[in-house]
């Protein structure tokens, strides 16, 4: 294994679609209360496809950041696309499973909300290159037969940060493939980030961001390990 490189399990996926506040325990730990009020709806935001990397592949630290985050998520692989999916067929779209660490530059999605909510930049503060770890492999739909009880955990140099479980999703897989499908047309390899649980750093007292030197370690049940190394972009 130290020999070799390990690829993400799906290089080029058309898209890369993130469902933003879908765990109860990231919502209230945003909005700094408990049963904070949900969104009617998932915020759908892109990742682009060239941000991904393998599970053990360095992630490149923005010069432009300061404020460089992790987010452990279930990435769902569709593995048959289409328009108008309903939730009791959407399994039949589904590959499988990957971790992926939805990271997200925090400093560049929020530097003008003051002004405006309307300022809000995900897509500046996601689409950084090397910001969609994946891996290390795809669970196959039968091998996970519940995906919404699996444990997922993440450490930020053997810290653990993140301990929660996939059943606080606030819109399921199937009615999140469901949504998604109505104004979106789903496409083989396509991956789904499905949200995280509560401990990003940007939350922790006080918030501790990625830096060069730190190695982020995620688990999920079924899933396997990544390990990924910190490194300041050139």
């Amino acid at each position: 294994m130290s020999d070799v490189r390990i690829g993400p399990p799906v290089t080029k996926p058309e898209k890369i679609i993130v469902a933003g506040g879908n765990y109860q325990s990231h919502v209230d730990e945003a909005f700094g209360q408990k049963n904070a009020p949900s969104p009617s709806e998932p915020i759908l935001i892109f990742k682009p496809s060239n941000t991904v990397i393998g599970p053990n592949d360095p992630l490149l630290k923005p010069r432009e950041s300061n404020q460089l985050d992790y987010e452990t998520e279930i990435g769902v692989v569709i593995g048959r696309g289409g328009r108008n999916i309903t939730a009791e067929s959407a399994y039949e779209h589904v590959a499988g499973y990957v971790i992926a660490n939805d990271v997200t530059a925090r400093d560049l999605a929020f530097k003008d909300v003051h002004l405006s909510p309307m300022f809000a930049q995900m897509t500046r503060a996601k689409g950084i290159p090397t910001g969609a770890p994946l891996g290390p492999w795809i669970a196959t739909k039968d091998e996970v037969p519940d995906p919404h009880s699996l444990r997922l955990r993440c450490w930020v140099n053997d810290e653990l940060r993140q301990d929660g479980k996939s059943d606080e999703m606030i819109v399921d897989i199937p009615h999140l493939i469901e949504d998604i499908s109505k104004v979106i047309e789903l496409a083989p390899g396509d991956i789904i980030l499905t949200g995280t649980t509560t401990g990003c750093g940007a939350f922790q007292n006080p918030p501790v961001f990625l830096t060069d030197g730190d190695v982020v370690r995620m688990e999920i049940t079924g899933l396997g390990m990544m390990e990924t190394p910190i490194v300041d972009d050139a």
